[in-house]
């Protein structure tokens, strides 16, 4: 079952919830966090637009 573990984004209206949130300055760093905590947490980073990530975890 996947589950949600963490969402990276640079518009703080975008996101709520339980899972852990981190906030980007801008684009490039965006997707230099989520593919970061891909590697790091062995998940997957799914990008929903150009402003949010998702990072889940497919085991």
């Amino acid at each position: 079952m996947a589950k949600i573990v963490g969402v990276v984004t640079t518009k703080r209206e975008y996101v709520g919830g339980g899972a852990p949130i981190i906030f980007a300055r801008d684009e490039a760093h965006l997707q230099m966090i989520a593919h970061l905590l891909e590697k790091v947490m062995d998940c997957s980073a799914h990008s929903v637009d150009e402003e949010l990530f998702i990072i889940v975890d497919h085991k």
